[in-house]
Protein backbone atom coordinates (compact mmCIF):
# COMPACT_ATOMS: atom_id res chain seq x y z
CA UNK A 1 0.00 0.00 0.00
CA UNK A 2 1.08 3.03 -0.26
CA UNK A 3 0.39 6.76 1.00
CA UNK A 4 -2.46 9.08 -0.49
CA UNK A 5 -0.77 11.33 -3.40
CA UNK A 6 2.31 9.17 -3.55
CA UNK A 7 2.76 6.42 -6.85
CA UNK A 8 3.49 2.74 -5.87
CA UNK A 9 7.24 1.81 -5.74
CA UNK A 10 8.25 -1.35 -7.33
CA UNK A 11 4.99 -2.16 -9.24
CA UNK A 12 5.51 -5.43 -10.87
CA UNK A 13 3.06 -5.13 -14.41
CA UNK A 14 2.55 -8.73 -15.31
CA UNK A 15 -0.22 -10.32 -17.76
CA UNK A 16 -1.50 -13.72 -17.19
CA UNK A 17 -2.54 -15.42 -20.43
CA UNK A 18 -4.45 -18.58 -19.73
CA UNK A 19 -5.15 -21.07 -22.61
CA UNK A 20 -6.92 -24.03 -21.22
CA UNK A 21 -8.49 -26.91 -22.72
CA UNK A 22 -12.35 -27.12 -22.87
CA UNK A 23 -12.26 -30.91 -21.20
CA UNK A 24 -11.45 -30.68 -17.03
CA UNK A 25 -9.02 -33.77 -17.24
CA UNK A 26 -9.26 -35.74 -13.63
CA UNK A 27 -5.71 -36.50 -12.23
CA UNK A 28 -4.84 -38.02 -8.88
CA UNK A 29 -2.71 -35.83 -6.69
CA UNK A 30 -2.31 -34.48 -3.67
CA UNK A 31 -4.43 -31.11 -3.68
CA UNK A 32 -2.36 -29.00 -1.24
CA UNK A 33 0.70 -30.68 -2.53
CA UNK A 34 0.12 -29.67 -5.69
CA UNK A 35 -1.22 -26.21 -5.04
CA UNK A 36 1.80 -25.66 -3.57
CA UNK A 37 4.02 -26.72 -6.68
CA UNK A 38 1.93 -24.39 -8.72
CA UNK A 39 2.52 -21.31 -6.06
CA UNK A 40 6.31 -22.02 -6.66
CA UNK A 41 6.60 -22.15 -10.37
CA UNK A 42 4.59 -19.13 -10.79
CA UNK A 43 6.36 -17.13 -8.14
CA UNK A 44 9.81 -18.32 -9.90
CA UNK A 45 8.30 -17.15 -13.22
CA UNK A 46 7.37 -13.68 -11.86
CA UNK A 47 10.94 -13.25 -10.09
CA UNK A 48 12.02 -14.44 -13.32
CA UNK A 49 10.34 -11.38 -15.11
CA UNK A 50 11.03 -8.63 -12.93
CA UNK A 51 9.02 -5.55 -13.50
CA UNK A 52 6.95 -6.33 -16.53
CA UNK A 53 6.39 -9.31 -18.32
CA UNK A 54 3.95 -12.32 -19.43
CA UNK A 55 2.92 -15.75 -17.99
CA UNK A 56 0.93 -17.97 -20.09
CA UNK A 57 -0.46 -20.71 -18.50
CA UNK A 58 -2.07 -23.94 -21.09
CA UNK A 59 -4.01 -27.11 -20.34
CA UNK A 60 -4.25 -30.12 -22.50
CA UNK A 61 -6.10 -33.19 -22.54
CA UNK A 62 -3.86 -35.49 -25.07
CA UNK A 63 -1.70 -35.64 -23.37
CA UNK A 64 -2.79 -34.36 -20.27
CA UNK A 65 -0.62 -31.12 -19.49
CA UNK A 66 0.25 -28.05 -17.59
CA UNK A 67 2.36 -25.82 -19.06
CA UNK A 68 3.79 -22.46 -17.06
CA UNK A 69 5.83 -20.22 -19.39
CA UNK A 70 6.99 -16.95 -18.79
CA UNK A 71 8.93 -14.01 -21.02
CA UNK A 72 11.44 -13.52 -17.86
CA UNK A 73 15.47 -13.56 -18.05
CA UNK A 74 16.23 -17.23 -19.66
CA UNK A 75 17.80 -20.58 -18.25
CA UNK A 76 21.17 -21.17 -19.67
CA UNK A 77 22.45 -24.69 -20.42
CA UNK A 78 25.03 -24.74 -17.73
CA UNK A 79 22.42 -23.48 -14.85
CA UNK A 80 19.60 -25.79 -16.56
CA UNK A 81 21.98 -28.58 -15.59
CA UNK A 82 22.39 -27.83 -11.77
CA UNK A 83 18.50 -26.64 -11.62
CA UNK A 84 17.05 -29.97 -9.65
CA UNK A 85 20.38 -29.92 -7.68
CA UNK A 86 19.69 -29.49 -4.04
CA UNK A 87 20.52 -26.46 -2.65
CA UNK A 88 21.34 -24.33 -6.17
CA UNK A 89 20.21 -21.35 -6.50
CA UNK A 90 20.21 -18.74 -9.09
CA UNK A 91 18.69 -16.48 -6.13
CA UNK A 92 20.47 -13.90 -3.92
CA UNK A 93 19.35 -15.32 -0.92
CA UNK A 94 17.60 -18.79 -2.51
CA UNK A 95 18.09 -21.49 -0.58
CA UNK A 96 18.15 -23.90 -3.34
CA UNK A 97 14.68 -25.99 -1.85
CA UNK A 98 11.81 -24.65 -4.08
CA UNK A 99 12.45 -26.61 -7.08
CA UNK A 100 13.67 -29.62 -5.02
CA UNK A 101 10.21 -29.82 -3.77
CA UNK A 102 8.64 -29.72 -6.74
CA UNK A 103 9.88 -32.70 -8.09
CA UNK A 104 9.85 -34.81 -5.44
CA UNK A 105 6.07 -33.75 -5.28
CA UNK A 106 5.73 -34.15 -9.28
CA UNK A 107 7.89 -37.79 -9.18
CA UNK A 108 6.05 -39.35 -6.23
CA UNK A 109 2.59 -38.67 -8.66
CA UNK A 110 4.21 -40.16 -11.69
CA UNK A 111 4.88 -37.22 -13.41
CA UNK A 112 7.41 -35.90 -15.76
CA UNK A 113 8.39 -32.42 -16.36
CA UNK A 114 10.91 -29.79 -17.67
CA UNK A 115 12.04 -26.87 -17.02
CA UNK A 116 14.16 -25.01 -19.72
CA UNK A 117 14.43 -22.11 -22.06
CA UNK A 118 13.18 -22.36 -26.11
CA UNK A 119 14.51 -20.49 -28.67
CA UNK A 120 11.31 -18.86 -28.77
CA UNK A 121 12.59 -16.73 -25.88
CA UNK A 122 10.18 -18.60 -23.68
CA UNK A 123 11.14 -20.52 -20.56
CA UNK A 124 8.32 -22.81 -20.31
CA UNK A 125 8.10 -25.49 -17.13
CA UNK A 126 6.04 -28.55 -18.84
CA UNK A 127 4.31 -31.07 -16.56
CA UNK A 128 3.05 -34.45 -18.00
CA UNK A 129 -0.10 -36.58 -15.85
CA UNK A 130 0.12 -40.18 -16.03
Amino acid sequence: LTEVGTPFSNVMVITLHLTLCDENPHVRMDTSLFEQVLVNIIKNAAESIGEEGNIFIRTSVFPTMLEIADTGAGISKEVEAKLFSPFFSTKPNGQGIGLIFIREVLSRHGCTFSLRTYADGLTRFRILFP
